[in-house]
């Protein structure tokens, strides 16, 4: 039998967020009044959703709440008016504006518990998004991919990146793991948190460039190589698959894949979880799936393969045996 994610598993809507955000700073602030409360307590009862925002938001951080009551009625206030924006860095400068981003406990950890609300830069489920680099380089993020641009360096925070650097070669890329630092006119591909990923991947499509392990020795790597690497070392250099640049284009391409990885892969791009029975999950699978219409892959897998889908209210899905 299957057992199902717990609540605290689930993704929440980026909407549902923003408002649990609101309410804990509105309340914590020492300024709310009893109808806040009030209004605050029957937005949590509205929804299972709002209540496990509420506990996910809440319980970050010991030091955000006691630190948050210590704020002045003025300084909440200016702080609400930061909320009020739909920008997260503009809310970020709000905290940083009062001095308590530390003593909120906002930083790297709070980064990596909930990097899509508290990074630059993020894409939500099923989203690929270009952006334009200062040094003429550019940048894709695949879906639910969340990071931080400061001048020529930046922080891969979770999810999948594609970087063409520019001309001026320094560019810097720094994952939970340490950092990677390709040289001028490079072209590369950096990953973490995927599933079944352990620490950081970095696949080298072109140019070269050196891999930096936080508490590890370097390693230089050469365009059609790649490795993962942890904080303390690096793996040993391998061949860059020719598949490794189909997310960009939107596909998953399979070869002789285990099902449960290829259904792990179309979850990211899936509103809502998508789950493979155990007694298949060995299944070998072949063939190309489109990672932006995730339900048609689901829907070929089932012709392929002696699988079925079951559908719970379009949210939960199920690849059980046929």
């Amino acid at each position: 039998m299957n057992r199902l994610p717990a609540a605290s598993d689930q993704a929440l809507d980026e909407r549902v967020l923003d408002e649990a955000l609101h309410w804990i700073v509105t309340l914590q602030s020492g300024t709310s009044d009893a109808a806040e409360q009030h209004a605050c307590q029957q937005w949590r009862n509205e929804n299972p959703q709002h209540e496990l925002a509420w506990q996910r938001l809440a319980g970050l951080s010991r030091d955000m709440r006691i630190n948050t009551y210590a704020l002045s009625a003025p300084n909440a206030r200016q702080l609400l008016r930061a909320r009020s924006t739909p920008s997260r860095r503009t809310l970020l400068k709000g905290f940083a504006g009062l001095g308590v981003v530390t003593a909120l406990g906002l930083s790297v950890r709070e980064r990596v518990l909930l990097p899509e609300l508290f990074s630059d830069y993020h894409t939500t489920t099923g989203e690929r998004r270009h952006l334009r680099l200062a040094d003429a380089g550019a940048l894709q993020l695949d879906t639910r991919t969340a990071v931080d641009i400061r001048g020529a360096d930046m922080a891969l925070n979770l999810g999948r990146l594609l970087l063409s650097s520019g001309t001026s070669g320094m560019t810097a890329i720094k994952t939970t793991n340490g950092w990677v630092r390709p040289t001028a006119l490079s072209r590369l591909i950096i990953s973490q948190g995927l599933p079944r990923q352990q620490g950081t991947e970095v696949q080298l499509l072109l140019g070269s460039a050196s891999v930096e392990p936080l508490h590890g020795v370097g390693i230089r790597l050469s365009a059609g190589q790649q490795l993962t690497f942890d904080s303390h070392h690096s793996g040993q250099p391998a061949s860059v698959p020719s598949t490794a640049e189909a997310w960009t284009q939107g596909l998953l391409i399979a070869e002789r894949m285990p099902l449960i990885e290829v259904v792990e892969q179309l979850d990211r791009y899936r509103r809502g979880m998508l789950r493979c029975d155990p007694a298949i999950a060995g299944l070998q699978v072949s063939g190309s799936f489109s990672l932006d219409r995730p339900e048609d892959s689901l829907g070929l897998l089932a012709k392929v393969l002696p699988v079925r889908v079951q559908r719970v209210f379009g949210y939960l899905a199920m690849v059980v045996p046929a």
